[in-house]
């Protein structure tokens, strides 16, 4: 089935509607709807080369053949045309599926009408309505399927006798290949429903998970936003609770940055938390959490630290990790940060105590009141 879906899909690329704003399920969609088209066209090819080459049909019965096939393959490309050019997915259903209704009323009517042996293959009609446009759909062909099978019976129950072009001797012949085309569509569109819902459930849930990225992301920094990091630091503190962990969070704050955007404009200040985010990122073990908290904040989670002198050694860490200059418009600026830290559960058990802890700590640092720190981000000469 993989080997048919890659040497199909060229030839049904090119009758996919130019639509660049499509969505992945649209698009998907469309090629269900023109691999029907095309494998019905193929399967009315064969047919036609069937019935003058291997069938024993009398030469009504192959007019007969043509006939329908020209309804048929006329239909085809109009819906073929109406998806390429038109876009219109369930038009082109209709549109296929109202020419198959009509040939093979054509067909049902010159071979016994109510009696025909072609009738079986009108199974596929609400079947193919109710897979490839809906359920609304489905139920609506099906009464049209019924009321044209009424028809039949109430002119044959009347005494309307229908022409029947297939010899008693080919009967059986017309009812074996009319039972073959009915399972067939109804597998063929089973198989490549199945296939297509497969692809479709996929699709939802690679944007399903795009969907929670986006949620519990900062969409500049690509870290974790502040309402993944406070649910991410409440799961901590009950995991503390239980097993008697401990940790800490580090608070930072930018300096100077509000003269970044001011004095170079915001794509400048940008590209400093960028950059900021991504010296973090470097420097953080996989067990810590960044994220931003908004603006020029961000928070990191340190699992299993707690101890003061560890705490200032991970936050000179940190500080010396910002050292590097970065340019901005040619000119290196140096970046740096005032620190603070709350640990649990000295400086608090929930998750705000702690973040005003940090945050108080962190206003402190940037005041000048903790010596052993560097707070000031300054633009180099």
């Amino acid at each position: 089935m993989e080997v048919l879906a890659r040497l199909t899909k060229p030839i049904i690329q090119l009758w996919l509607p130019n639509a660049p704003e499509q969505s992945d399920y649209q698009k998907s969609s469309d090629r269900f709807v023109i691999s029907v088209l095309l494998s019905t066209f193929t399967y009315t090819c064969a047919l036609i080369v069937s019935s003058h080459l291997f069938l024993p049909l009398d030469p009504p019965g192959k007019a007969l053949i043509i006939r329908f096939s020209s309804i048929l393959g006329s239909g085809i490309l109009l819906a073929l045309f109406t998806i390429r050019f038109g876009g219109q997915r369930i038009a082109a259903l209709n549109i296929f599926i109202a020419t198959l209704s009509a040939g093979l009323a054509l067909v049902s009517v010159q071979t016994g009408g109510v009696q025909s042996p072609v009738n079986p293959c009108v199974i596929a009609i609400p079947a193919l309505a109710t897979l490839s446009i809906g359920a609304v759909a489905g139920a609506i062909w099906s009464l049209i399927v019924v009321a044209a099978a009424s028809l039949l019976f109430i002119a044959a129950n009347y005494g309307y006798v229908f022409t029947n072009i297939i010899s008693p001797q080919n009967m059986a012949v017309a009812e074996f290949s009319s039972l073959l085309t009915a399972a067939s569509l109804t597998l063929f569109i089973i198989i490549y429903f199945e296939i297509s819902s497969k692809k479709l459930h996929e699709l939802f849930n690679a944007e399903h998970l795009k969907f929670v990225q986006l949620a519990h992301r900062d969409s500049l920094t690509g870290l974790a936003n502040r309402r993944y990091f406070i649910n991410e630091i409440e799961a901590v503190i009950a995991k503390a609770r239980i097993d008697k962990s401990r940790f800490c969070i580090l608070y930072f704050d930018l300096n100077n940055f509000k003269k970044i955007n001011d004095n170079l404009g915001h794509h400048s200040g940008d590209q400093v938390l960028l950059e900021f985010a991504l010296r973090l990122s470097k420097f953080n073990r996989s067990s810590d959490l960044i994220a931003r908290l908004g603006g020029d904040e961000f928070c990191i989670i340190l699992p299993g630290l707690t101890d003061a002198e560890a705490i200032k050694q991970k936050i000179h860490n940190y500080s010396q990790v910002l050292d590097a200059p970065l340019l901005l418009e040619n000119t290196p600026y140096q970046i740096s940060a005032s620190i603070g830290y709350a640990a649990y559960p000295e400086h608090g058990t929930d998750y705000e105590t702690l973040l005003q802890v940090a945050d108080q700590k962190m206003y402190q640092v940037k005041r000048g009141q903790n010596t052993n720190m560097r707070s000031t981000l300054h633009r180099k000469a």
